[in-house]
Protein backbone atom coordinates (compact mmCIF):
# COMPACT_ATOMS: atom_id res chain seq x y z
CA UNK A 1 0.00 0.00 0.00
CA UNK A 2 1.00 3.71 -0.71
CA UNK A 3 1.35 6.40 1.51
CA UNK A 4 -1.66 7.71 -0.53
CA UNK A 5 -3.54 4.86 -0.18
CA UNK A 6 -2.49 4.34 3.59
CA UNK A 7 -3.73 8.21 4.13
CA UNK A 8 -6.86 7.91 2.33
CA UNK A 9 -8.06 4.66 3.96
CA UNK A 10 -7.16 5.83 7.42
CA UNK A 11 -9.16 9.14 6.48
CA UNK A 12 -12.51 7.23 5.20
CA UNK A 13 -12.46 5.18 8.69
CA UNK A 14 -11.87 8.17 10.73
CA UNK A 15 -15.08 9.51 9.21
CA UNK A 16 -16.78 7.02 9.15
CA UNK A 17 -15.93 5.72 12.60
CA UNK A 18 -17.27 9.66 12.96
CA UNK A 19 -20.57 8.63 11.83
CA UNK A 20 -21.16 4.86 13.25
CA UNK A 21 -24.17 5.83 15.86
CA UNK A 22 -25.26 3.14 17.63
CA UNK A 23 -23.17 0.94 14.96
CA UNK A 24 -20.54 -1.12 17.14
CA UNK A 25 -17.00 -0.04 16.15
CA UNK A 26 -15.59 -2.85 14.86
CA UNK A 27 -18.91 -3.45 12.41
CA UNK A 28 -18.58 -0.24 11.20
CA UNK A 29 -14.73 -0.49 10.97
CA UNK A 30 -15.22 -3.63 8.54
CA UNK A 31 -17.60 -2.05 6.58
CA UNK A 32 -15.50 0.92 5.82
CA UNK A 33 -12.56 -1.43 4.95
CA UNK A 34 -14.91 -3.44 2.74
CA UNK A 35 -16.08 -0.27 0.95
CA UNK A 36 -12.32 0.99 0.56
CA UNK A 37 -12.02 -2.42 -1.22
CA UNK A 38 -14.99 -2.27 -3.53
CA UNK A 39 -14.27 1.28 -4.42
CA UNK A 40 -10.82 -0.39 -5.40
CA UNK A 41 -9.01 1.92 -2.70
CA UNK A 42 -7.95 -1.16 -1.29
CA UNK A 43 -6.44 -3.88 -4.30
CA UNK A 44 -5.65 -7.35 -3.67
CA UNK A 45 -2.48 -7.56 -2.04
CA UNK A 46 -2.18 -4.33 -0.36
CA UNK A 47 -1.45 -4.17 3.13
CA UNK A 48 -3.11 -2.48 5.84
CA UNK A 49 -1.42 -0.20 8.17
CA UNK A 50 -0.64 -1.99 11.91
CA UNK A 51 -2.59 -2.01 14.52
CA UNK A 52 -0.44 0.78 16.25
CA UNK A 53 -1.42 3.00 14.06
CA UNK A 54 -5.19 2.34 13.59
CA UNK A 55 -5.46 2.87 17.19
CA UNK A 56 -2.96 5.97 17.49
CA UNK A 57 -4.85 7.36 14.26
CA UNK A 58 -8.12 6.64 14.96
CA UNK A 59 -8.19 6.59 18.64
CA UNK A 60 -9.96 3.68 19.03
CA UNK A 61 -8.96 0.51 21.10
CA UNK A 62 -6.28 -1.87 19.98
CA UNK A 63 -9.49 -4.51 21.09
CA UNK A 64 -11.82 -3.30 18.55
CA UNK A 65 -9.48 -3.21 15.80
CA UNK A 66 -7.86 -6.89 16.82
CA UNK A 67 -12.10 -7.95 16.85
CA UNK A 68 -12.22 -6.09 13.23
CA UNK A 69 -9.15 -7.47 11.85
CA UNK A 70 -9.73 -10.96 13.52
CA UNK A 71 -13.40 -11.06 11.49
CA UNK A 72 -12.48 -9.88 7.96
CA UNK A 73 -9.26 -12.97 8.31
CA UNK A 74 -12.52 -15.24 9.04
CA UNK A 75 -14.78 -13.53 6.20
CA UNK A 76 -11.49 -13.92 3.80
CA UNK A 77 -10.96 -10.43 2.75
CA UNK A 78 -7.86 -10.40 5.00
CA UNK A 79 -4.83 -12.27 5.29
CA UNK A 80 -1.49 -12.17 7.79
CA UNK A 81 2.09 -12.59 6.96
CA UNK A 82 4.44 -12.89 9.93
CA UNK A 83 7.42 -9.99 9.66
CA UNK A 84 4.93 -8.19 6.57
CA UNK A 85 1.92 -7.44 8.53
CA UNK A 86 -1.90 -7.65 7.21
CA UNK A 87 -3.16 -7.45 3.62
CA UNK A 88 -5.86 -7.13 1.36
CA UNK A 89 -7.33 -10.54 -0.49
CA UNK A 90 -9.43 -10.83 -3.30
CA UNK A 91 -12.52 -10.44 -2.39
CA UNK A 92 -15.37 -13.74 -3.02
CA UNK A 93 -18.65 -13.00 -4.12
CA UNK A 94 -20.65 -11.54 -1.50
CA UNK A 95 -24.26 -12.21 -3.30
CA UNK A 96 -27.00 -14.34 -0.90
CA UNK A 97 -29.17 -16.99 -3.06
CA UNK A 98 -31.95 -16.55 -1.06
CA UNK A 99 -34.61 -19.20 -1.75
CA UNK A 100 -38.45 -18.38 -1.96
CA UNK A 101 -39.57 -21.96 -1.80
CA UNK A 102 -39.97 -23.96 1.61
CA UNK A 103 -39.39 -21.78 5.22
CA UNK A 104 -36.04 -21.21 6.07
CA UNK A 105 -35.64 -17.83 6.94
CA UNK A 106 -32.95 -15.48 6.78
CA UNK A 107 -30.64 -16.96 9.75
CA UNK A 108 -30.89 -20.11 8.20
CA UNK A 109 -30.32 -19.79 4.60
CA UNK A 110 -27.48 -17.89 5.44
CA UNK A 111 -26.10 -20.52 7.37
CA UNK A 112 -27.01 -23.23 4.88
CA UNK A 113 -24.61 -21.17 2.59
CA UNK A 114 -21.15 -21.08 4.96
CA UNK A 115 -21.42 -18.09 5.73
CA UNK A 116 -22.37 -16.18 9.33
CA UNK A 117 -25.55 -14.21 9.63
CA UNK A 118 -26.11 -11.24 12.34
CA UNK A 119 -29.32 -9.17 13.16
CA UNK A 120 -29.24 -5.50 14.22
CA UNK A 121 -32.87 -4.71 16.40
CA UNK A 122 -34.12 -1.13 16.00
CA UNK A 123 -37.46 -1.62 17.64
CA UNK A 124 -39.99 -4.63 19.24
CA UNK A 125 -42.77 -2.34 20.02
CA UNK A 126 -46.78 -3.36 20.11
CA UNK A 127 -48.72 -1.33 17.47
CA UNK A 128 -52.36 -1.50 16.39
CA UNK A 129 -52.96 -3.42 13.56
CA UNK A 130 -53.37 -0.94 10.06
CA UNK A 131 -55.93 -2.30 7.61
CA UNK A 132 -52.92 -3.97 5.16
CA UNK A 133 -51.82 -5.40 8.37
CA UNK A 134 -54.88 -6.61 9.42
CA UNK A 135 -55.95 -8.16 6.37
CA UNK A 136 -52.79 -10.05 5.95
CA UNK A 137 -53.07 -11.63 9.38
CA UNK A 138 -56.66 -12.07 8.87
CA UNK A 139 -57.25 -10.43 12.14
CA UNK A 140 -59.50 -6.75 12.70
CA UNK A 141 -58.22 -3.41 12.49
CA UNK A 142 -56.67 -1.92 15.33
CA UNK A 143 -56.01 -5.32 17.44
CA UNK A 144 -52.57 -4.97 19.01
CA UNK A 145 -49.38 -7.00 16.62
CA UNK A 146 -45.58 -6.67 17.17
CA UNK A 147 -43.80 -4.96 15.15
CA UNK A 148 -40.01 -5.87 14.92
CA UNK A 149 -37.78 -3.94 12.85
CA UNK A 150 -34.09 -5.26 12.65
CA UNK A 151 -31.08 -4.98 9.89
CA UNK A 152 -29.69 -8.34 9.04
CA UNK A 153 -26.10 -8.40 8.43
CA UNK A 154 -24.14 -11.37 6.36
CA UNK A 155 -20.46 -11.78 7.55
CA UNK A 156 -20.47 -8.45 9.76
CA UNK A 157 -22.33 -6.87 6.00
CA UNK A 158 -25.85 -5.28 6.36
CA UNK A 159 -27.80 -6.96 3.88
CA UNK A 160 -31.38 -5.87 4.44
CA UNK A 161 -33.89 -3.81 6.82
CA UNK A 162 -36.60 -6.26 7.41
CA UNK A 163 -40.02 -5.29 9.29
CA UNK A 164 -41.94 -8.16 10.20
CA UNK A 165 -45.45 -7.79 12.15
CA UNK A 166 -46.53 -10.90 14.05
CA UNK A 167 -49.75 -12.00 15.83
CA UNK A 168 -49.37 -11.26 19.94
CA UNK A 169 -50.22 -14.93 20.74
CA UNK A 170 -47.12 -16.03 18.68
CA UNK A 171 -44.62 -14.62 20.87
CA UNK A 172 -44.24 -14.89 24.87
CA UNK A 173 -41.38 -12.98 25.34
CA UNK A 174 -40.15 -10.45 22.32
CA UNK A 175 -36.83 -9.74 24.63
CA UNK A 176 -35.93 -13.22 23.81
CA UNK A 177 -36.25 -13.04 20.05
CA UNK A 178 -32.26 -13.39 19.35
CA UNK A 179 -31.09 -13.49 15.63
CA UNK A 180 -33.46 -15.61 14.07
CA UNK A 181 -37.22 -15.06 14.15
CA UNK A 182 -38.15 -18.33 12.59
CA UNK A 183 -35.68 -20.26 15.38
CA UNK A 184 -37.42 -18.48 17.89
CA UNK A 185 -40.84 -19.97 16.70
CA UNK A 186 -39.21 -23.28 16.48
CA UNK A 187 -37.91 -22.95 20.01
CA UNK A 188 -41.35 -22.56 21.05
CA UNK A 189 -43.30 -25.33 19.57
CA UNK A 190 -44.55 -23.01 17.08
CA UNK A 191 -45.27 -24.86 14.10
CA UNK A 192 -44.54 -23.54 10.25
CA UNK A 193 -46.50 -24.07 7.55
CA UNK A 194 -46.98 -22.56 3.86
CA UNK A 195 -45.02 -19.13 3.26
CA UNK A 196 -46.25 -16.34 0.28
CA UNK A 197 -43.80 -14.31 -1.32
CA UNK A 198 -43.62 -11.47 -3.95
CA UNK A 199 -40.58 -9.87 -5.01
CA UNK A 200 -40.82 -6.24 -6.67
CA UNK A 201 -38.18 -3.33 -6.86
CA UNK A 202 -38.20 0.22 -5.99
CA UNK A 203 -35.29 2.84 -5.17
CA UNK A 204 -33.96 3.15 -1.41
CA UNK A 205 -35.07 6.14 0.80
CA UNK A 206 -32.86 8.30 3.26
CA UNK A 207 -33.17 5.83 5.79
CA UNK A 208 -33.05 2.62 4.35
CA UNK A 209 -29.89 4.45 2.79
CA UNK A 210 -28.65 4.81 5.97
CA UNK A 211 -29.45 1.71 7.86
CA UNK A 212 -27.84 -0.30 4.61
CA UNK A 213 -24.73 2.44 4.67
CA UNK A 214 -25.50 3.30 1.41
CA UNK A 215 -23.09 6.04 0.11
CA UNK A 216 -25.81 6.85 -2.72
CA UNK A 217 -29.43 5.81 -3.85
CA UNK A 218 -29.54 2.39 -5.42
CA UNK A 219 -32.37 -0.07 -6.59
CA UNK A 220 -34.14 -2.50 -3.89
CA UNK A 221 -35.60 -5.85 -3.67
CA UNK A 222 -38.52 -5.37 -1.63
CA UNK A 223 -39.53 -9.34 -0.61
CA UNK A 224 -43.16 -9.65 0.94
CA UNK A 225 -43.85 -12.68 3.03
CA UNK A 226 -47.23 -14.21 4.88
CA UNK A 227 -45.86 -16.96 7.07
CA UNK A 228 -48.71 -19.41 7.75
CA UNK A 229 -48.62 -22.15 11.07
CA UNK A 230 -49.38 -25.88 10.34
CA UNK A 231 -53.84 -24.72 11.07
CA UNK A 232 -52.94 -22.31 7.94
CA UNK A 233 -53.57 -19.87 10.55
CA UNK A 234 -51.07 -16.30 9.32
CA UNK A 235 -48.74 -15.58 12.22
CA UNK A 236 -46.52 -12.94 10.56
CA UNK A 237 -46.25 -10.52 7.46
CA UNK A 238 -42.82 -9.16 6.46
CA UNK A 239 -41.83 -6.37 4.27
CA UNK A 240 -37.66 -6.94 3.81
CA UNK A 241 -35.63 -4.11 1.78
CA UNK A 242 -32.38 -5.90 -0.12
CA UNK A 243 -29.71 -4.26 -1.27
CA UNK A 244 -29.97 -5.81 -5.21
CA UNK A 245 -26.31 -6.17 -5.92
CA UNK A 246 -26.28 -8.47 -2.89
CA UNK A 247 -29.32 -10.54 -3.13
CA UNK A 248 -30.70 -13.35 -5.62
CA UNK A 249 -33.84 -14.67 -5.59
CA UNK A 250 -34.56 -18.13 -6.88
CA UNK A 251 -37.70 -20.27 -6.56
CA UNK A 252 -36.85 -23.86 -6.67
CA UNK A 253 -35.58 -25.80 -3.97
Amino acid sequence: MSMDTNQQVLEKLKTDLAQAGTMPLYLCFNESVRQAMEAGILQDGDFLPSERQFTEILGISRITVRKALARLEEDGHIGRSRGYGTFIKKATDARLAYSLAGVKGFSREVMLQGRKPDTLWISRDQVPASALIASKLAITENTPVYMLKRIHYIDTRPMSVAVSYVIMDAIRDVEEIGVSLYDYFGRNNIELGALQSRVSAAMSDAETLQALQLKEAMPLLIIKQTLFDGQNRPIEYSESFCRSDMYEFVSED
